[in-house]
């Protein structure tokens, strides 16, 4: 039962687990990169003296998905990965 608890709500972002990936390899590059970008944001968050709830609020998205996010247990889809870091940032470049 992907994308959904025990209790039938509705999960906020992926568990890595039910990610498919073609190789062991791949799995532990994208898990690093997960991790990094996790503990990318709680780093900025702290730094800029911003609550969890506080940044929830900011990139319009519940606290759950901050913690979760923050304590590697969801993987973020890429309209809230970039949501959160517009909402600590708002002039950050992704890519140059």
């Amino acid at each position: 039962m992907k994308g959904k608890d025990p209790r039938g709500y509705r999960k906020k972002g992926l568990l890595f687990s039910d990610i498919e990936f073609s190789s062991k390899g791949e799995r532990m590059f994208v898990k690093q990169q997960v991790e990094r970008l996790a503990e990318k944001i709680a780093e900025m968050r702290k730094a800029r003296g911003i609550s969890q709830e506080k940044l929830a609020e900011l990139a319009s998205v519940s606290i759950s998905t901050v913690k979760f996010i923050e304590q590697h247990q969801r993987t973020p889809s890429l309209a809230v990965l970039l949501k959160i870091i517009y909402a600590l940032d708002r002039n950050a470049v992704i890519w140059k």
